[in-house]
């Protein structure tokens, strides 16, 4: 399940950018974040990816919730979460 568009991010110790393009990939990063950085916003992206990955919201509503998580992080490259 792709979006619409990506989301760049820049990754917590990485110099690189990273384009998150879908549902899968959002999935990737979140079980990459660092416990550390895990609280309410982090788990609430959390549940919405995997809602899309159960078929129970769409990749549109992920993308939004993982960009929301991306940008409250400080990671977000360019536009905002919307």
């Amino acid at each position: 399940m792709y979006f619409e568009s990506g989301v760049k991010i820049r990754p917590y110790g990485k110099s690189s950018v990273r384009d998150v393009k879908s549902v899968d990939g959002a999935c990737e990063v979140l079980v990459d974040w660092p416990h550390a950085k895990r609280g309410p916003n982090y788990q609430s992206a959390r549940e919405v990816v995997q809602a899309a990955l159960d078929g129970k919201a769409t990749p549109d509503q992920a993308r939004k919730a993982f960009a929301v998580l991306a940008a409250d992080a400080g990671i977000l490259v360019g536009r905002s979460p919307a």
